[in-house]
């Protein structure tokens, strides 16, 4: 009997260590790269990045500028995770895909420390950049303007011909302007209703059979003073009704 109080009280004690270990949140601020790594990637940089995004990251026409606040406003409240996949997937722009991932990793490690972002004693992997928040070195702060975006919230009219996503939750990035697979959406369903309300402009097709029930939106995040709107892009059911608490 007392050695189940005692490991009883050894689980409860436990609890609370494993659920701060699981909540961490890692970012670019906690050297999640090497300088070795970085060394390597500014020679990827220069052969395979250079010529369209320019020796010093600046970009030119429609090649994003990788650098300073150009980088930040692009990427911040999103993960490296996220950012490598765009890299992997459309670079170099006239022969995508066709780097090893290492060279991806490096490449991406040589932006990270041109953008100040300090290195560390352990390299970037395939294992460990999924979740890396890309975030300001004073903490995350609001998704910016013109942000692709997703929220859940409940969907209403705000008046004739106009809608709105009502106890919404915060706006967050998404890559993807297209309605989540079947399996995401109900795995949104048990997401808790928040505090936001988001104007809807540009939905299509007609939302009204959706009125009332608690939806996903997707589209591009315009910042007004007088009310944030989504410019959506998709619209998706994630459950029935819609009850906030």
């Amino acid at each position: 009997m007392m050695r189940a109080w005692v490991l009883a009280i050894a689980v409860v004690c436990a609890a609370p260590l494993l659920l701060a270990r699981q909540t961490v949140t890692v970012t670019v601020w906690d050297g999640v790269y090497t300088a070795e790594q970085a060394s390597r990637g500014r020679l990827a940089y220069r052969d395979h990045c250079s010529s369209c995004h320019l020796p010093d990251l600046s970009g030119a026409g429609e090649a994003r500028s990788l650098a300073a606040d150009a980088f930040m406003n692009d990427w911040r409240e999103d993960t490296l995770g996220t950012l490598f996949g765009r890299i992997r997937t459309l670079m170099p722009f006239d022969d995508p895909a066709t780097l090893n991932d290492q060279v991806y990793l490096d490449s991406l490690a040589y932006i990270l420390a041109e953008n100040g972002f300090p290195a560390g004693g352990r390299a970037l992997t395939l294992e460990n950049i999924t979740d890396i928040r890309i975030e300001a070195e004073n903490g995350p702060g609001e998704v910016p303007s013109f942000a692709m975006v997703r929220a859940v919230g409940c969907l209403d009219r705000a008046d004739e011909g106009s809608w709105r996503l009502s106890y919404a939750t915060a706006a967050v990035r998404t890559q993807d302007p297209s309605v989540s697979n079947l399996e995401e959406l109900n795995g949104l369903a048990t997401t808790l209703l928040g505090v936001e309300t988001f104007t809807l402009v540009n939905v299509y097709p007609d939302p009204a059979p959706h009125a009332g029930h608690k939806m996903e939106v997707k589209g591009f995040l315009i910042r007004d003073p007088s009310g944030d709107r989504i410019n959506v892009s998709s619209v998706g059911m994630v459950a029935r009704g819609c009850r906030p608490r």
